[in-house]
Formats: C-alpha cells, sequence, structure tokens
C-alpha cells in the first residue's frame, strides 16, 4: 500500500510539473516575450525563442519588422534557437532622430548577438536586412558562419553617371511631402497577382507608415559608395531572388562576384517577400542549406 502510495505521489508530482512548463512555454509568436537592449541610448527590441544547435538572426527589411518572419517561427522553434530583431526605427524599437546608416543598423544587430553571447551564427537578411547583415559581417568576420539572402538590396560601384543619377533620384523619393502616397505606390510593385492577400496587407499596412526622417535617411546613407566596395564575403551562401524585383539577367553572376561560396535560386512566379509568400518552400531550402556541410 506504501508503495502504491508513493508510485501515485511521484505521477501526480510528475504530471503537475510537466502541466506547469508546457503551460508557461509559449506556443505563438506573439507569446514570445520582447526583450531589450541598449545601444547609445537607443533602445533595440528583439525576441529570442527555440532549442537547437544553430543560432539564426532574421533581420527584416525596410519599413517591415519582427512580423516578417512569422512563417518561421513554428518551422525553426525545434530546430534552432531564432533571434528576432526589429531595426532601430522600425517595430518596436526606438525611433530616434538620427542618422540611420548601414553601420548604424548593423551595429544594433551586433550588439543584440553580443547580449546574447552569440557569435559564427546563421545570418537571415531580407531585402534592406540583406545589406546589413553583409555589414555585419564585414565588421566581424566571427559574427556568422553561414548566409543567407533573402531578394537583397545591392548598390553596385563604380557606376556610370546615370546610374548614380539613378540612385540619388530613388533616395529623393524618400523625401516627398507625399512620402505616405509614394511608399504605398513603392509597395505595390513589391508584389505579383500571386502574392497571398495577407502578405500583401502586411507590407501596406506597415511600410508608407514609415516616419519621413527615417525613411529618407536610410535610404540616402544606404546608397553611400564606402558600402560598396565589392568586398567578397566567403562563408557559404544561400542567394534567394525574385525576377519580379528587376534583377539583371546576368544577376547570380553578378552577385557570384561578391560570394565565393554562394547557392542561387532565382524566382519569377514570387514577389520581394519570398519567406512570406512560399514559407514553406522557403523554410525546407533554408534548413537544407543550414545543414549542408
Amino acid at each position: 500500500m506504501k508503495t502504491k502510495t508513493l508510485v501515485k505521489l511521484f505521477i501526480c508530482t510528475f504530471c503537475a510539473i510537466t502541466i506547469f512548463f508546457s503551460c508557461d512555454k509559449p506556443k505563438t509568436f506573439d507569446q514570445v516575450e520582447s526583450q531589450y537592449v541598449t545601444m547609445d541610448s537607443v533602445k533595440i527590441h528583439y525576441k529570442t525563442f527555440g532549442n537547437g544547435k544553430e543560432n539564426i538572426v532574421f533581420v527584416h527589411g525596410f519599413g517591415c519588422d519582427i512580423e516578417a518572419w512569422r512563417e518561421q517561427f513554428d518551422y525553426f522553434s525545434n530546430k534552432s534557437k531564432m533571434v528576432f530583431i526589429d531595426l532601430p526605427g522600425h517595430g518596436c524599437s526606438d525611433k530616434s532622430y538620427t542618422e540611420y546608416t548601414l553601420d548604424f543598423f548593423s551595429d544594433a544587430v551586433q550588439r543584440v548577438m553580443n547580449e546574447l553571447q552569440i557569435k559564427n551564427v546563421v545570418l537571415v537578411g531580407h531585402s534592406l536586412g540583406t545589406s546589413v547583415c553583409r555589414q555585419v559581417i564585414l565588421k566581424n568576420a566571427e559574427s556568422a558562419s553561414k548566409f543567407v539572402d533573402v531578394d537583397g538590396v545591392y548598390c553596385f560601384y563604380p557606376a556610370d553617371s546615370a546610374m548614380i543619377e539613378a540612385y540619388n533620384a530613388f533616395a529623393e523619393s524618400f523625401n516627398s511631402d507625399s512620402l505616405k502616397q509614394a511608399l504605398e505606390s513603392f509597395v505595390s510593385m513589391l508584389h505579383i497577382p500571386q502574392t497571398p492577400q495577407p502578405v500583401v496587407d502586411y507590407a501596406m499596412s506597415i511600410m508608407p507608415q514609415t516616419p519621413k526622417y527615417i525613411a529618407y535617411s536610410t535610404m540616402k546613407n544606404l546608397i553611400e559608395e564606402k558600402y560598396w566596395d565589392g568586398t567578397k564575403i566567403n562563408i557559404p551562401t544561400l542567394a534567394l531572388a525574385s525576377v519580379n524585383s528587376q534583377i539583371p539577367p546576368d544577376y547570380e553572376h553578378i552577385l557570384s562576384s561578391l560570394y565565393t561560396n554562394m547557392e542561387y535560386h532565382e524566382f519569377d512566379s514570387i514577389g520581394h517577400f519570398i519567406m512570406m509568400e512560399q514559407p514553406d518552400m522557403f523554410n525546407e531550402m533554408m534548413e537544407n542549406f543550414i545543414n549542408r556541410n
């Protein structure tokens, strides 16, 4: 009788502990606790979750936030530790009146990584986030062991006068008094008829709300020639590009001059938000790339 009582007590205790921890563990992206770290008085918002030997750091694009990576949360939760960062001026991070340069953005990403004491991560950047991740890698060789470029933004120098004029005109378009309407027009070019409506709704709801001082500062600094000297990155790189982003016909060859160890894929039936529009395909491709030696 005493043995049965002890067994029952053990079972009840085990169940109680299991219920406690299972209830305490976040089940959805929204339930993951927000965290903050400060860099020169600027508060940077991030979330981290998951288990696994790999650390994956996700960096969103211009005008977006960590919500852009929602479709990656469930897939990688039990496979890797994930870090989702709101760049300064975006999401729940501070929107300070300062210059939004690639150095500023990349230092913010590095600050979060330092806080978490992680290095040799898998850096994943979308659009502007690709440029930011490149800068992180170029400034600190030990920051990443692998890199995923999701329809990244690039400037190519040296450029002829017409190209430089086009770069400047693009940046100046973000200094318009009717910026919201200009951004709505800009966002409309990022999707195609096959783009799921929730993806369109997300982009339209958040990107046109970008404050003018952040939008203009980001774009005029993005095209600075000093950031685009053609320095090669040697770590394994997965590059995913959408034809809809008006890439040149020889885009794979162009990128291969920047990445010496690159796997390249090009899509003509997906818009700019590849990881949101085709999450199953994207997640599987990224997992295969991460697991490849």
